[in-house]
């Protein structure tokens, strides 16, 4: 079955449209913007998309740019209440199938939805046979086999060679500059380089001269003129961390730039240009930051024209052996460990365990365990005790948590004792003998 999305910002027009297309046999949807359409297309198959052609943000003519970017198998029909021969042309320029007037005409709507459905089934065969074959991701570029990454590898590269802003969601540690620099690598801009800007990590009064630059004089200490990251980013990519963040006065700059692509340096009356993407990251809810009153809702949108939300550690186990893998084989390098491996119990512990600090959390695990791992094996004990104690496994049982309560409280007593066999058996009331049959038996140095 045809699918229709409607887009129009008024709920009135969207319902009425949509109940005769569904009267009529067509399978619909709904939007009440460009921005919650894009996100929708991003998820869910479309055929054709009947929008509005002016609307508060992006208007139908964007929404055009974007779905012929993006999706260049999806028809585009514009409908207005302004309907000049000007807008006509220009939509149909831009590429719209065609261009009706409001009210619509539901017999010539009906009619031009049977002239597109026969388009779609005569070329379905010609696109069957063109398409390519799924998107694969190269293991060298980025590290992910758990389907729920894949998704979303797989959007990052359907969208990378476009200009569209991108807002990267996700806890903190998931790699949200990993895949930024991912996306950058596989854009035309590649060439040109990306510059990373972490919004959080500067002071307010100077996030303005990072980002836009300053003439010799411009405040106090301003001793030279300066080049701010977004001419240095000309003709390349600009990654904005934290986004949220970002003090509200610097909000409105950045949406005039997005708006225009002009800005100004602190100090200086010219106005300068700067062909950059932007991609942005956060682990803010902007949504609920744009509801108290802390995030510009406009410049929400002109960011979020696409959202890619990466996955939480626990939510790709798939990932987390792959990824403490390849951590082993960097830190291994380093150290000149090479022949380190695993034990498969370690691997066990490391799947159970929920990770809160997600992918930054696993490697730093897995440099220290590196770092304390005897022999060639990295064991349970070599991993902290918060990974050991909810990285179990229902076979293991009450012994294995006996038996690591035991190992824990051998180590810090040790510890005390300032790695003294002699007083730590002392002290745990046990003989010399018996302790380091303990500390052979659960690995412990």
């Amino acid at each position: 079955m045809t699918k229709i999305l409607i887009v129009d910002d008024e709920q009135l027009q969207r319902d009425s449209l949509a109940g005769f297309l569904k009267k009529i046999g067509y399978d619909t949807a709904t939007a009440d913007s460009a921005q919650t359409a894009l996100a929708y297309m991003h998820t869910h198959p479309v055929d054709i998309v009947l929008s509005d052609y002016k609307m508060p943000y992006m208007t139908g003519a964007d929404l055009l740019l974007e779905v012929k970017s993006r999706h260049p198998g999806v028809i585009l029909v514009l409908i207005t209440a302004f309907g000049t021969v000007d807008i006509a042309v220009n939509a149909m320029k831009l590429g719209a199938w065609d261009f009706l007037t409001k009210p619509v005409d539901l017999d010539q709507l009906e009619e031009l939805l049977k002239g597109i459905q026969n388009h779609l089934q005569e070329s379905k065969p010609k696109q069957e046979a063109e398409k390519g074959p799924a998107v694969q991701v190269d293991p060298d570029e980025y590290i992910a086999k758990d389907p729920a990454m894949l998704a979303v590898l797989e959007q990052a590269n359907r969208i990378a060679g476009s200009q569209v802003t991108i807002l990267i969601t996700g806890e903190t540690g998931v790699g949200k500059e990993v895949l930024a620099d991912y996306i950058h690598k596989h854009s035309p801009r590649a060439k040109a380089g990306i510059v990373a800007v972490n919004c959080a990590a500067l002071p307010s009064h100077l996030i303005e001269s990072e980002l836009f630059g300053h003439e010799k004089g411009a405040f106090t200490g301003a001793t030279a003129a300066r080049t701010g990251r977004f001419e240095e980013a000309d003709g390349g990519t600009l990654f904005l961390d934290e986004i949220g963040d970002l003090p509200m006065e610097m909000q409105t700059k950045l949406l005039r730039f997005l708006q225009s692509g002009e800005f100004q340096r602190i100090g200086q009356n010219k106005i300068l240009h700067s062909d950059v993407r932007i991609l942005a990251a956060t682990n803010v809810n902007l949504e609920h930051a744009v509801e108290i009153g802390e995030f510009r809702e406009d410049l929400y949108y002109r960011l979020n024209v696409i959202n890619l939300n990466i996955p939480a550690l626990r939510d790709r186990p798939a990932d987390i052996c792959l990824l403490a893998e390849y951590f082993l084989d960097k830190y291994a390098a380093r150290e000149k460990r090479e022949d380190l491996t695993f034990s498969s119990a370690a691997k066990t512990h490391l799947e159970g365990y929920h990770f809160p600090g997600n992918v930054r959390e696993l490697g730093n695990l897995v440099e220290r365990a590196v770092l304390l791992a005897l022999g060639q094996e990295i064991t349970p004990q070599d991993l902290p005790l918060q990974i050991r104690k909810t990285g179990q496994t229902a076979g293991h049982g009450l012994k294995a948590s006996v038996g690591d309560m035991e190992a824990d409280l051998i180590t810090r007593t040790l510890d005390e004792s300032n790695g003294n066999q002699s007083e730590c058996a002392r002290r745990l009331g046990i003989s010399e003998r018996v302790l380091r049959y303990k500390l052979q038996k659960y690995h412990l140095k």
